[in-house]
């Protein structure tokens, strides 16, 4: 889990390379001030890296937004796409896409977006996002909602998120990471099957984790973060579906001493994570729309 973003990193470098013989025609380089699929790069592979954080091109203050992704928001959100992924902006929000194994033979294909301003305690995220009844069937992960992005030695330690997750493989690799399950554990990586909310803050080496019924994929719905000093809240509809004691503090720092803040993203992947990422054969590409964005205080932000 810790390791994901930065493989992500050197994923786009790796598609640099690629890119120059071999014709692709969506090269997802993940370098400071590139366009791809109609979006800033968030420069994963920018100075603030060597540092151990691979956060937005340039933040924001927080502050309130609402985004219905008609057009490619560019001014507030920056991408982190990584292989033959896609993101696609219209009428209906955007649309993140991942491709079948034999049309996108990359290490990983990795298609995100990550906010730029920030988000902090007091604030409530709320993501609109359409069923994905085919999601159940998907080799990969998808999730939503808020992290601090971090991906340096101490990330173990200093890494904080808090978020929906869901992490699926139907084969061997599934079966092996239950095995190891508990070595997983010790590592502060484990991440188990299906659908669930993960909480982790800076500090804390074990994530908490509650599973969720990952029928409620199949449907739209209206997914809600809302975090205090004390807690943090999750809610499907209005409907709490988690309370964590210790949520993220956006305190964090990197390696130098700067500040790692929190951010809301949301992505989905063709691999599996243990802890590792292990591309997975998929006979379907995967799609997942979020159709609205809100941030904002906790007290007028809308939980649907």
């Amino acid at each position: 889990m810790v390791i994901r973003k930065a493989v992500a990193a050197c994923a786009g470098f790796a598609a640099v390379v690629a890119s120059a013989g071999a014709g692709i025609a969506d090269p997802n380089i993940q370098l400071p001030g590139v366009v791809d699929d109609q979006m800033t790069n968030c420069g994963a592979l920018g100075p603030r890296a060597l540092a151990g954080w691979i956060g937005s091109d340039y933040q924001l203050p927080a502050r309130t937004m609402d985004e219905t992704f008609g057009t490619a928001p560019a001014q507030e959100w920056c991408t982190t796409d990584v292989g033959y992924s896609s993101l696609g902006f219209g009428p209906e929000g955007v649309t993140f896409g991942v491709p079948r194994t034999t049309d996108g033979l990359f290490p990983y294909n990795n298609a995100e977006l990550v906010a730029r301003p920030t988000f902090t305690s007091g604030q409530t995220m709320t993501m609109n996002i359409k069923g994905a009844p085919d999601m159940v069937g998907h080799n990969g992960t998808t999730g939503w909602g808020v992290s601090n992005r971090l991906i340096d030695p101490r990330a173990l330690l200093d890494l904080e998120i808090a978020w929906f997750m869901y992490n699926g493989s139907h084969g061997a690799l599934g079966a092996t990471a239950d095995a190891l399950s508990p070595v997983a554990n010790l590592l502060g990586a484990d991440m188990p099957h299906g659908f669930f909310l993960m909480v982790k803050r800076a500090g804390t080496l074990v994530p908490q984790i509650k599973l969720l019924d990952e029928s409620i994929m199949s449907r739209d719905h209206a997914y809600a973060v809302e975090m205090g000093d004390e807690y943090v809240d999750f809610f499907v509809d209005g409907e709490n579906v988690g309370t964590f004691r210790n949520p993220p503090s956006g305190k964090a720092i990197d390696v130098l001493g700067n500040p790692a803040p929190l951010a809301g993203q949301v992505w989905l992947d063709g691999s599996f994570w243990f802890p590792l990422p292990i591309p997975e054969y998929n006979a379907q590409p995967q799609t997942l729309t979020v159709t609205r964005y809100r941030q904002g205080p906790s007290e007028s932000t809308p939980l649907l």
